[in-house]
């Protein structure tokens, strides 16, 4: 997974495995999320989707319309993960890990689905291939050896001999998409992971499904991915806080020290409407090997974790969808390239936060989001 910053308290990122159930009931609300309505606000959350807690808040005055609205929110999210998903298959759709399990076969598929691999193989030649859904077979080398690290087995790197084979069957150009007939098929050896563009993809579908149900004025959190619209009731455009990524790191290295104050675990506080907030980061997922860090953000044009950097934090109003990809490739990309590819689409500010030392490089107009400072 790619966006890996929380935005205050309610914005942690949790891993959670999917259990198998006995009965597939793929539209359910009630066991499948938690709901609460209070004094015109209600929230659904969720934890059983995308690998990550989803919290959708509304502000709607009528409590029976506000659950409604929830709900065929929580279908979305649904949707998007039965159909982006690379761990499991789901009775009655072809999804993801259904091509992966056969890639050399023609694979009818959704045209939801159809619509995301499209853009994704758009934006592989727009970001110098820096976002690559076909990396999958490199990014299950590097997860399984993090995996061994995290269970006390073995810290080790990928041998360059296991890299070099597994990029053979990275190479985007031989994803056979047919976008007119809804079909896919790819190379033997092939796999995709949708996990740089899925879940921002699914927050801009939930958003527009809100404002389809005429809800005004809500706030979605998909793990680090942030969605506003409207304002709130206060009468103010909606804040969200931006973790400090090195007192975040400290705080899960040393997770009985309390003497952090509440000033120094933001390093950004942002406020805006209608606006995307998505974030990037190496400090949550990783292993070290020999004392040095090895992150989950790899760069498919070496294989390797960038090894300079520490976050990349973006705010978009248009083509808000494609947040998650830019973040990305953004933190991903060099200085220089970053810069260019911002200047090329337009409408973005972000924010680095570079180093050990707390540098940081912000965009020209990022200052017209920062929450200023009360004399």
């Amino acid at each position: 997974m790619k966006n890996l910053l929380r935005f205050v308290v309610l914005f942690g990122v949790i891993f959670i495995t999917q259990l198998a159930r006995a009965e597939f009931i793929p539209y359910d609300c009630k066991s499948n999320a938690t709901f609460s309505y209070a004094q015109g606000k209600g929230t659904m959350n969720t934890l059983k989707y995308f690998g990550t807690s989803i919290t959708v808040d509304i502000y709607e005055a009528d409590e029976q319309k506000a659950y409604t609205a929830l709900c065929h929110a929580l279908n979305v999210v649904q949707e998007y993960h039965y159909l982006g998903s690379n761990f499991n298959t789901y009775p009655g759709y072809i999804n993801i890990q259904s091509i992966n399990n056969a890639p050399e076969l023609r694979h009818k598929i959704d045209p939801k689905l159809t619509e995301l691999l499209a853009a994704s193989i758009e934006w592989h030649e727009i970001t110098q291939g820096r976002f690559n859904i076909a990396l999958a077979p490199v990014l299950e080398i590097w997860r399984s050896y993090r995996k061994r690290c995290q269970q006390g087995i073995a810290c080790e790197l990928p041998h360059d001999e296991e890299l070099a084979s597994a990029a053979k069957h990275i190479n985007i150009n031989n994803i056979k998409l047919d976008s007119a007939n809804n079909t896919v098929q790819m190379q033997a050896g092939m796999k995709l992971d949708l996990g740089g563009i899925a879940k921002g993809w699914m927050v801009e579908k939930v958003y527009d499904q809100l404002k389809a149900d005429h809800i005004t004025a809500f706030m979605i959190n998909a793990g680090g991915n942030i969605r506003h619209f409207g304002k709130h009731p206060d009468g103010r455009a909606f804040i969200a806080a931006i973790e400090n990524p090195l007192i975040r790191k400290y705080q899960l290295e040393q997770p009985d020290d309390i003497n952090i104050s509440q000033d120094d675990i933001y390093h950004e506080v942002i406020q805006g409407e209608d606006i995307t907030i998505v974030s990037s980061g190496n400090y949550l997922n990783y292993y070290k090997v020999n004392g040095k860090e090895y992150h989950h953000i790899i760069d498919p044009t070496t294989l390797y974790p960038k090894a300079e950097g520490i976050s990349v934090s973006v705010i978009m109003k248009n083509n808000p969808i494609l947040a998650d990809v830019i973040s990305t490739s953004l933190f991903l990309l060099p200085m220089p390239e970053a810069q260019a590819l911002i200047k090329k689409i337009g409408n973005i500010e972000a924010v680095w936060f570079m180093d050990e030392q707390g540098t940081k490089i912000a965009t020209p107009q990022f200052d017209q989001y920062r929450v200023q400072p009360t004399p």
